[in-house]
């Protein structure tokens, strides 16, 4: 089971490797191959997280999976390009498989958890960031058979965290099954759908939800999503909240209680420019998120991909059950209440634990 995951993952590259021609195309699928082997080689999960190999195994990964993950429609393309009659019927069929046949992202996922807590890329990231959940005691008191809504600020640049922190949850909030709701166009990308379902991601449409929690499932949602995400900047912890009431009435259509959760650290992953941000947040990448729910943020890290080394931490605060005259009816005015409230509670959260984690001299910006 260690061995399926990065064959999928660099399978389809040096497939495509394969097809060019002779002695290229072996020859760049072998040195291909090589290179993703060569970060296991250079570090294994059970030494420390220290020193240059560590350093350089993860610049190598992270450069490596990010192209292949997001740019995987380019490489299905090529492989049509050079063999379509082999590739043409296969890309065909997968597509009339994820679409039709196999939907877990409407339902209840595709969870692996042995891929989520041992796969070698993921561990390397939650070292590499020093990633940490403080679970609050009313959380971890909570039965586990009554739904809570975890919602997480900020979205930051390229929220890889979230991925990097599922494998924490399973013993962190033990016996409660937790579901991300993720954007829609996800599912639609080869490998980038592998990986949000095997880091237990479902569709974020209202229906899905609703089903989720009527079932008692956990969900977990990033309310700022592409907006926050495309206007993110390098340490300035601003969240895009104001507006957002869905994830509120929807806890409350269900009776399940709210709970935030900060992640501090996130936006200090990345930089942007000047012109980045412009392009991010006005530019033609803002109205391709608009249109299209699909977020393009230019950044960079410390090479690349890799983003800098720096310590995250999520933290939970206390459920809260807002409430409503008519159970699981709440009117409008009930759902501004309730999020007010819930704004409040956020930013107490955040005040309450930046200076211990190194942030006391930021303030949370909410708009």
């Amino acid at each position: 089971s260690m061995l399926v995951a990065p064959v999928i993952f660099f399978g389809l590259p040096v497939t495509l490797c394969l097809l060019m021609s002779w002695p290229v195309g072996p020859a760049a699928a072998l040195a291909l191959a090589s290179l993703a082997l060569l970060p296991r080689l250079l570090w294994q999960t059970r030494r420390p997280a220290e020193g240059r190999a560590f350093q350089l195994a993860n610049l190598i990964y992270w450069n490596l999976t990010y192209p292949i993950f997001f740019g995987s429609p380019l490489l299905l393309g090529a492989c049509c390009v050079l063999r379509p009659y082999l590739f043409l019927p296969l890309v065909g069929a997968y597509a009339i498989y994820i679409k039709t046949v196999s939907r877990p992202d409407l339902n209840d996922g595709a969870g692996w958890e042995y891929f989520s807590c041992h796969d070698w890329g993921l561990v390397a990231l939650r070292r590499f960031l020093r990633l940490r959940l403080h679970v609050s005691a009313g959380l971890l008191a909570r039965d586990s058979g009554k739904p809570v809504v975890i919602a997480i600020h900020p979205h930051g640049f390229a929220s890889d965290y979230r991925i990097a922190m599922d494998g924490l949850l399973y013993a962190a909030l033990p016996g409660r099954k937790v579901l991300t709701l993720a954007a829609s166009v996800l599912f639609s990308l080869p490998l980038v759908r592998e990986l949000s379902l095997w880091t237990r991601c479902i569709d974020a449409r209202k229906k899905v939800a609703a089903r989720a929690l009527e079932r008692a499932v956990s969900l977990m949602v990033v309310p700022g999503g592409e907006a926050e995400q495309m206007r993110t900047q390098t340490g300035i912890e601003a969240v895009f909240l104001q507006k957002r009431l869905g994830f509120v009435k929807l806890a409350m259509q269900h009776g399940a209680a709210l709970v935030p959760c900060y992640a501090f650290g996130t936006t200090d992953l990345y930089d942007v420019t000047p012109a980045q941000h412009q392009a991010n947040s006005q530019g033609f990448l803002w109205r391709l998120s608009k249109k299209y729910g699909v977020a393009m943020p230019r950044y960079q890290g410390s090479f690349g991909f890799m983003p800098k080394r720096t310590p995250v931490d999520l933290v939970f605060g206390e459920p809260f059950e807002p409430t409503c005259a008519t159970k699981n009816q709440p009117t409008d005015g009930e759902v501004v209440a309730a999020h007010t409230e819930y704004v409040a509670t956020l930013r107490h959260l955040f005040d309450a634990h930046k200076a211990a984690l190194g942030f006391a001299d930021r303030e949370l910006i909410v708009t």
